[in-house]
């Protein structure tokens, strides 16, 4: 794909051991378009693990803080590993295929680490793990156009597949699976293929597309794109220092299922209190807050930005980060130190952004 992006123009940045598509027209460019029209992302830099054999299901469960026994097949889920103090190992979407497999899809930093845990709590349970991430690729489409140029490549009636599910699209005789998730907000769909492949489907979107101002979009908008949505980013917003509870993930962890790991701490912590929580800010006074930033109220120091920039969209700074409990009312003001000046905010509710329904 490296060559692909270079051809449209692509400015890149090393982004864990890839070299990717920071931006190729422009952020501002490529974010409106997504939430305009639609926006064709490579993020075949995600980890994708394959999870087979008859103990599958719960063996994954066993790891997960939602209850897979709960999701039914064909669907997939937002899902988080913990470690045995609750702390994030990392978050990820599982795909429960009909053939009792799952597939994993997890951050791209967190690749050795995800495998190593599978593989450290696999011993007693009849499965194959396997890392399929480069074998196969991962092209997301979103926007409100995203469906209508999907459509025009495949005979399935994407119509058909609900949010969160998924299902098997033939294209030119393989079967790819696409799946109507994604990181923006907006309605669109994620696809799996060969590696082999991705040129193709990837081809064949950006000719399709061209007519409903499709563009390609990079790194850039889709970190603009997600903060709008309050979607959380590994290593920025979420690690294993950060509880579930803490980062406001406490629906995501099905308390009523036994025995999953980090289930008695969350328990513990769910019991005594969690001393900091995240919040969502918008500028009052023009900055644009920045990642470890300092958060005041009243002079004195009750948290940090953990991701904050410009929306697009709203035309203002935003930002999440985590303060002190007693400092996280919506609607309470609060400062954000930016080059040593305190600058008026305000804690808000998330997302930023409403996806408009069409």
């Amino acid at each position: 794909m490296y060559n692909r992006h270079k051809d449209l123009g692509a400015r890149f940045i090393e982004f864990a051991g890839w070299e990717m598509p920071l931006q190729y027209a422009g952020v501002i460019e490529e974010h409106h378009a997504v939430r305009k029209s639609a926006g064709l992302f490579d993020v075949s830099h995600l980890t994708r693990i394959e999870i087979k054999g008859k103990d599958a299901i719960s063996f994954i469960n066993k790891l997960i803080t939602t209850d897979l026994e709960k999701l039914k097949q064909g669907y997939s889920q937002y899902t988080l590993l913990c470690n045995e103090n609750g702390g994030i190992i990392d978050d990820l979407l599982l795909y429960k295929k009909p053939d009792g497999s799952i597939l994993l899809c997890a951050n791209a930093i967190n690749r050795e680490k995800i495998i190593a845990w599978l593989n450290n709590h696999s011993s007693s349970y009849n499965i194959d793990i396997s890392d399929i991430t480069d074998t196969t690729s991962q092209i997301a489409i979103q926007g409100p156009e995203a469906q209508g140029i999907l459509q025009k490549i495949t005979s399935t009636n994407l119509s058909e597949i609900k949010r969160f599910a998924f299902a098997e699209i033939n294209f030119d005789g393989i079967n790819l699976l696409v799946s109507r998730t994604g990181y923006t907000g907006e309605d669109g769909f994620e696809i799996y293929s060969p590696a082999s492949i991705a040129e193709s489907v990837w081809d064949r979107l950006i000719a399709t597309g061209s007519a409903s101002n499709l563009k390609p979009a990079g790194l850039g908008a889709r970190d603009t794109l997600r903060l709008e949505m309050g979607y959380l980013l590994y290593g920025h917003d979420i690690d294993e220092k950060t509880t579930p509870l803490e980062a406001g993930l406490e629906r995501f962890v099905s308390f009523e299922k036994e025995n999953f790991i980090g289930r008695e701490a969350l328990i513990a912590q769910r019991q005594n209190g969690i001393k900091r929580r995240l919040i969502g800010f918008e500028m009052i006074d023009n900055g644009i807050p920045r990642q470890g930033y300092k958060m005041l109220a009243k002079g004195i120091e009750i948290g940090a930005v953990t991701s904050g920039n410009i929306s697009p969209t709203l035309k203002k700074g935003i930002g999440i980060g985590y303060v002190n409990i007693g400092y996280d009312k919506t609607g309470d003001e609060i400062m954000i130190e930016i080059r040593g000046k305190a600058v008026l905010a305000k804690v808000v509710s998330l997302p930023f952004y409403q996806v408009r329904k069409r």
